[in-house]
């Protein structure tokens, strides 16, 4: 067993070099923030200077000011020690030239096995026998990551607790500073293991549900799965911090708002909403899938103030565009997705792609035969790029969207993304 390293031996914060300036990376809340040229060059200062000595050197006044305010302001929210220095590790490495220096989120599979058949699993039935990724590549795939400053990971499946040796996989995760998240169907969940769950730090789980009610959810995940889950969320809740996540579906748009009540009453600290993909056994049940006006319309109503705001212990996070649009910040900008953009995925057997919904086909290499910065700054990841900090590239085809839809409605990656046309079309998407 990997000994536990505890978040106090470490800078509460990460200074990442990026094309447009940095990414400072939160450990405590495990969120990037981002940072221009001329803000990345004072907190350069500021971590081998104070600030004092910073503002004396400094020879413009309106400058000077604009340091103090700058100060003050990351000041109150822990980025400076009381000598006035930056508060946190400068990664050393040199970005590229025109995208992220690394992922910000990897999702790795570590089970190709689950104990339910969801109708909607974008996972889809597991008929390769492939030999998984062990502790010593883990290990070497995790300090890979922290050597780019790529700190989230998600661990997936299948269902990730069928895998024994999962908290040692968290344990080496945790030992190199990264911040895993189990997503999981929360069957298998007791409270033993609810215990090993708490007992961790940087660790986030999300118990996946598909309706506020045993009618909805169990039409999707399986007779007796609701209230099983909630028997063991109940025991999770004593010991960890979790979240639920939902799959925006037509079976469950009546119930978005049940939902998010649900996931307070039983102490999630967030629910999650996130459409259907049509990849996997989805693709076999396209006729689940709402419209993009259907389920902006689902997600609408989460921005009531009395969902929204009802209790600041459950944060409601709706992954929709127009919730979105004011307050995501802009490391990026550009046509199509974050798949090679801003994450990427990779297999049981280590085959990176830059999304797993987009299928074997577009894999870049894997990582026991080549180091993940060397695949990140792959060739075959650049048709989905577009140059980082704001420059735009003309030659990409598509306008926005997912390219996974682009690919399994529209026939390629790089055509119109479906589902996005669909909210001016006003038309559903049927199954072919």
């Amino acid at each position: 067993m990997v000994l536990l390293r505890t978040s106090a031996a470490r800078s509460p914060f990460v200074l990442i070099p990026e094309p447009f300036g940095s990414l400072i990376f939160e450990r405590c809340t495990g969120r990037y923030l981002p940072f221009d040229a001329e803000a990345t060059q004072l907190l350069l200062c500021l971590a081998s200077a104070g600030v004092d000595h910073v503002i004396a050197s400094t020879e413009d006044r309106s400058r000077r000011m604009r340091i103090a305010r700058f100060y003050e302001t990351f000041y109150a929210l822990g980025f400076f020690t009381l000598e006035g220095r930056f508060a946190g590790h400068v990664l050393e490495t040199v970005p590229p030239v025109n995208h992220l220096t690394g992922p910000l989120a990897v999702h790795l599979e570590v089970s190709d096995t689950c104990n339910l058949r969801c109708q909607h699993c974008f996972a889809g039935d597991f008929t390769e026998r492939v030999t998984p990724l062990g502790l010593a590549e883990l290990d070497r795939l995790f300090e890979q990551m922290a050597a780019m400053g790529s700190y989230r990971l998600g661990l997936t499946g299948g269902e990730p607790l069928l895998r024994e040796d999962l908290f040692e996989i968290i344990d080496l995760a945790l030992a190199h500073g990264l911040a895993p998240c189990v997503t999981t169907n929360g069957m298998l969940l007791d409270e033993a293991t609810a215990r090993e769950f708490g007992r961790r730090e940087l660790l986030w789980l999300n118990v996946s549900l598909e309706g506020g009610s045993p009618a909805t959810n169990d039409l999707i995940r399986g007779r007796g799965s609701f209230q099983r889950v909630m028997r063991n969320v109940e025991a999770l809740a004593q010991y960890a911090k979790f979240s639920l996540a939902f799959t925006v579906m037509r079976t469950n748009l009546h119930e978005i708002e049940r939902c998010a009540e649900l996931a307070r009453r039983v102490g999630a600290e967030s629910a999650v909403f996130r459409p259907l993909y049509p990849v996997g056994r989805a693709r076999e049940n396209l006729d689940l899938m709402p419209t993009f006006s259907e389920y902006n319309a689902a997600l609408g109503t989460l921005s009531d103030a009395r969902l929204m705001k009802a209790d600041p212990n459950c944060v409601v996070d709706p992954f929709s565009p127009a919730l979105r649009r004011d307050t995501g910040a802009l490391i990026y900008w550009g046509h199509g997705c974050g798949a090679g953009n801003l994450v990427c995925s990779i297999s049981i057997s280590g085959d990176l792609s830059p999304c797993s919904f987009l299928g074997p086909g577009f894999r870049v290499g894997n990582v026991q035969d080549r180091c993940l910065s060397d695949l990140w700054r792959d060739v075959a990841l650049t048709r989905f790029r577009t140059s980082a900090g704001g420059q735009t590239s003309d030659s990409l085809p598509y306008p926005q969207g997912c390219r996974a839809r682009a690919l399994w409605l529209n026939g390629s990656v790089d055509a119109a993304d479906p589902w996005i046309d669909d909210y001016s079309s006003g038309e559903r998407i049927e199954k072919a």
